[in-house]
């Protein structure tokens, strides 16, 4: 499985289904009836986008649009991101103050402005944590093996370090505002200063 046979399923999954849980079971099936090469080769591209999402500066615009806090959400929030298909990935990878334009980021914030709450149900919640381990169950069913021998088999196949799952680059802390505002003048436009 190539790259772009990685994203059409990720992407059809999606026009497929109208729950996440029906992607997962949608996105299950497909991965059964493939190789286990295949298999392997859909967890190695979206380790591969996890790494490269895994930036300080989409974890700033992350904190400057959704304050939800954690290192945890930072990474459900990743597999949500990689869930919103190829082209809006490579967008706010490319460039992270442009997470706030995100058509369904941009629903979220109404969705809060509207409840007051800022509750979101599980379908709109931006985190997707299971979509990472969607290719866990066909595995074990095609080989019989545990999720350990996927992830070393992914992960020999991405090329990436034994780190591949920290934050790639410095962190300048703390963020001052003038920074902020240098580096995330849309996110800074919206909320009309510094969040939080």
């Amino acid at each position: 499985m190539d790259e772009d046979a990685f994203w059409v399923l990720i992407e059809q999954s999606g026009r497929e289904s109208d729950t996440k849980k029906a992607r997962l079971q949608w996105l299950e099936e497909r991965l059964s009836g493939l190789s286990v090469d295949d298999i392997i080769d859909f967890q190695k591209w979206f380790n591969i986008c996890e790494y490269r999402s895994n930036t300080w500066d989409l974890w700033v615009a992350y904190h400057g649009v959704f304050p939800l806090g954690s290192e945890d959400g930072f990474l459900y929030f990743r597999s949500w991101l990689i869930s919103l298909g190829h082209e809006t990935f490579e967008h706010v990878v490319t460039d992270p103050d442009t997470l706030i334009e995100v058509p369904e980021v941009l629903h979220l914030q109404k969705l809060t402005r509207r409840r007051k709450s800022g509750l979101w149900t599980n379908e709109e919640y931006p985190e997707f944590q299971l979509l990472a381990a969607v290719a866990w169950g066909p595995y074990k069913k095609c080989t019989g093996l545990e999720l350990e021998t996927l992830h070393d088999c992914a992960h020999a196949r991405t090329g990436l370090d034994e780190g591949w799952y920290k934050l790639r680059d410095e962190q300048p802390n703390p963020i001052s505002e003038e920074e902020f505002a240098r580096r995330f003048p849309r996110i800074m436009r919206y909320w009309g200063g510094m969040p939080g």
